[in-house]
């Protein structure tokens, strides 16, 4: 696949008809060569069943320890560099909370009254808050990142898609592990791990791990370095084989982060040369915690069907504060506190019948969740809004999923998800201002009954069927394809970030259709895998909350918008030695029927959605006297300049991004010590990736990507 020329071709309409010929031709190409060392195969749970990463018929990039490692994922944001079209990034001055886009769809909002539009899953534990979600990545089994609406499975919130972490469970066995590093800006990390065989039924396994370092920003105003990294977390899990077809899975985590937040820069003047020196007089905070308790029975109730439970308990408080205009005196100022508690428990049913022809997943789920926000608005540190925010949210819902073979090429693909969502909510609004201010914006006090007389429900339900059904056809015994309609909800709610009660306004459940072309192809004897999707969205009730860049007025939307794209990834195996691996994507979306009223503030493109990005990269070993190792990982990402805001603000483009990035390690003959050296944005790119637009006040602030870093790690374990 000769990915420079996809990307040099002439128009949309070139490049997608030179992709997909490249798409077709490449196993003639691959084919020729001939070669006797397989890929390892990949396990995923995907169906919320075990099978293999070519037989799903569903988009999914999946990294085991090993890649997540070769990648430099150390947590959950750095996995989306590995994605097609996924745009991941800090959300806005939240170093603990990662907001995504795939394929355009996501949200920006951290608001507890709205819900996330990517479902985030730990151990099939579904994460509700995305304040604190950008999980470490240490002592992972895998990651799996699911492309595209998966109501069916995984329910509501997941209408971009799915992202679950699998954490290693204990073993059978005694063992230790453990990291040190040191890093550019005096990081230091130090991670470890045991794991303890208690006898032959119960496992026990504990990891625990510390980041800190200093600022890569500098604030000439305060004189000191900002956006520093400072986190600690540990999970422990208890694993007991109580009969030989029961298993029961005892885990618990926290994580604590108490950094000084994420600082934005100032561009309404136009951008300065240094991205990394802000003048904010505010010395922000970003405190958070997370602490979760998951308890996991299987059961095989025969050699055909098992029984899944998981009971869950998580709370996630955080609070911060951020200066959103970035000067001496700020103008405008924002400070939240989150804390929200959740109960899930799921019953899952997983299995086979008509004689192995049907294999399926059905089950029950229920998530209850109690949250409280605080939010203050101030303005040159004078006036003062602060508004109190109760929510409820009930929701229970049943599914089913199967795939049918009706011969031994073809299988039919279908299933469904009944939803029923209860929410509630209770707000007080308190204004207050010093001598000589007005307050801005609404009423000196206001609670739910002013709510209820302008006629806005506090008590909101929702039902929701999202159904699944296509086709998949195995072509021959290395290619499958697919033909599948998808579709995807994400929850309504209340756009409530406003001191005006009448624009507190509840909003319909965002819907997405999908209709997806897929083919998953294993080549050259098992040498190379190349997936691919073609993919149409219809994207309905598309939520917005934005300020008018011009007038400053506060804006609730919803809209509906065409979103269609292509995207191949693939790892091919040259030599014992070398392995080659990539993807490229491209994307075109366009919203439909807007209102001339809100145009100003949605602009004309869907944020955080790069028409063309691609990924090419590589891992090289050399075998050395006496067994041991040097091993080369190097890779190169493109992604095309595209807006990070809903108005699409000149200024708020990211550019085009091209990040590098290396790592180069020796590793012991025994594989239990390695020596390792790495960077990351090697070769220093400068790019944007939020950005919070208020002309009419005197201010458009952009939150830079982080700039090149290194790092070297010292990592010991017993086999």
């Amino acid at each position: 696949m000769d990915v420079s020329l996809l990307v040099a071709a002439p128009g949309r309409t070139g490049i997608i008809t030179l992709a997909a010929v490249s798409l077709l031709t490449t196993p003639v190409v691959v084919r020729a060569q001939q070669g006797g060392l397989a890929l390892e195969e990949v396990t995923v749970t995907a169906e919320r069943r075990e099978s293999t990463l070519q037989d799903v018929p569903v988009a999914v990039s999946a990294f085991d320890e090993t890649e997540i490692e070769r990648r430099q994922a150390f947590n959950v944001k750095d996995v989306v560099n590995n994605v097609p079209n996924l745009v991941g990034v800090n959300n806005v001055g939240q170093g603990t909370a990662t907001t995504v886009f795939l394929r355009g769809v996501g949200t920006t909002e951290s608001i507890v009254t709205v819900d996330t539009a990517m479902g985030f899953y730990l151990d099939d534990v579904y994460i509700a808050r995305q304040g604190v979600n950008n999980f470490s990545l240490y002592d992972v089994e895998r990651v799996e990142v699911l492309r595209g609406p998966q109501g069916t499975l995984y329910g509501r919130n997941t209408n971009a898609g799915a992202i679950n972490v699998i954490t290693t469970k204990p073993q059978d066995e005694t063992s230790f592990a453990g990291e040190l590093s040191f890093g550019e800006f005096d990081r230091v990390n130090l991670k470890g791990m045991v794991n303890v065989a208690l006898n032959d039924q119960l496992f026990f396994r504990f990891n625990g791990l510390t980041q800190n370092g200093d600022g890569y920003v500098t604030n000439t105003t305060l004189n000191k370095k900002v956006n520093d990294t400072d986190f600690w977390g540990w999970r422990a899990g208890l694993r007991w084989l109580a009969r030989d077809d029961v298993e029961v899975l005892l885990t618990a985590d926290r994580g604590v982060s108490d950094q000084n937040g994420v600082y934005a820069i100032n561009v309404v003047a136009g951008r300065p040369s240094d991205l990394f020196s802000v003048t904010s007089g505010t010395d922000i905070i970003n405190n958070s915690q997370t602490d979760g308790l998951a308890l996991t029975v299987d059961w095989d109730i025969n050699a055909n069907m098992s029984l899944q439970s998981i009971t869950s308990l998580r709370n996630t408080y955080q609070i911060w504060d951020l200066d959103l205009s970035d000067a001496p005196m700020p103008i405008f100022e924002l400070f939240t506190i989150n804390d929200s508690d959740q109960l899930t428990q799921e019953f899952k049913l997983t299995g086979s019948a008509v004689d192995g022809r049907l294999n399926y997943a059905a089950g029950v789920f229920y998530f209850d969740e109690n949250s409280y926000s605080f939010i203050g608005d101030q303005i040159f540190r004078f006036i003062y809004n602060r508004r109190d925010y109760d929510v409820d949210v009930t929701s229970v819902a049943v599914y089913f999923d199967g795939t049918f073979d009706l011969t031994d090429r073809l299988s039919l693909v279908a299933g469904g998800r009944y939803t029923r969502d209860d929410k509630s909510i209770s707000i007080q609004f308190t204004g207050g201002s010093q001598p000589g201010f007005a307050l801005v914006g609404g009423t000196p006090g206001w609670n739910n009954a002013t709510l209820n007389a302008l006629g806005t429900p506090t008590d909101l339900d929702f039902n929701d069927f999202t159904p699944k059904f296509g086709v998949k056809y195995a072509f021959s015994e290395n290619l499958d394809g697919y033909l599948t309609y998808t579709q995807g909800f994400r929850a309504g709610g209340w756009a409530a970030r406003t001191s005006n009660p009448a624009q507190v306004l509840p909003f319909e459940p965002e819907v997405v259709n999908s209709i997806a072309l897929g083919l998953k192809a294993t080549l050259w004897d098992g040498r190379a895998r190349l997936n691919s999707e073609l993919f149409i969205y219809d994207y309905e009730d598309l939520f917005n909350s934005a300020t008018d860049p011009n007038t400053g007025n506060f804006q609730v939307f919803t809209n509906n918008a065409d979103v269609k794209g292509l995207e191949i990834e693939g790892t091919v195996r040259i030599s014992e030695t070398l392995d080659l691996f990539g993807f490229v994507a491209f994307s075109d979306a366009e919203y439909k029927n807007v209102s001339p009223v809100v145009a100003a503030s949605l602009g004309s493109k869907l944020q955080r959605l790069p028409e063309t990005s691609f990924k090419l990269g590589f891992t090289n070993v050399w075998p050395l006297a006496g067994g041991s190792s040097v091993r080369l990982n190097a890779d190169y990402q493109y992604t095309e300049d595209h807006f990070t805001d809903p108005p699409n603000t000149e200024l708020g483009r990211s550019g085009d991004i091209s990040l590098v990035s290396a790592s180069l390690a020796w590793e012991s003959a025994d594989d239990r010590y390695s020596v390792g050296l790495s960077c990351r944005n090697c070769t220093d790119d400068v790019y944007n990736t939020a950005t919070l637009a208020f002309a009419g006040i005197g201010f458009v602030t952009i939150y830079p990507g982080e700039p090149r870093t290194w790092l070297l790690s010292l990592k010991a374990r017993t086999n």
